[in-house]
């Protein structure tokens, strides 16, 4: 699969329908000696019917096959396999929670 990294920061915000999103950074964590591709970001709530609110999240594309392998658009592109065993999923989210302050994790 690939995965196109986004620009990073608040002045890169992704507006929704209720509010907008942030890719803060993104990271490599080793797991089993590969290199597991992580991106952190904040998710905030401002414009909704039903309140207001936010949430720190990591999303994890998978395995780094090739990383920034090309560019579209100006933006780097990687190729990454997801993470599709459960206890894999489970050790990767226990170092998360351990390096980063977040509330929620997916995997793609």
């Amino acid at each position: 699969m690939e995965y196109i990294h986004q620009s990073l920061g608040e002045d890169n915000k992704i507006t929704t329908i209720s509010g907008y999103y942030t890719v803060d950074d993104e990271k490599l964590i080793k797991y089993q000696g590969k290199d597991i591709l992580c991106v952190i970001g904040l998710g905030i709530i401002d414009s909704s019917c039903c309140g207001v609110g936010g949430c720190r999240y990591a999303m994890v594309p998978g395995y780094v096959r090739h990383w920034k392998k090309k560019t579209i658009k100006g933006q780097y592109v990687s190729e990454v396999d997801p993470v599709i065993d459960e206890k894999s999923k489970i050790a990767i989210k226990k170092i998360l929670m351990e390096e980063e302050v977040v509330t929620q994790i997916n995997f793609w």
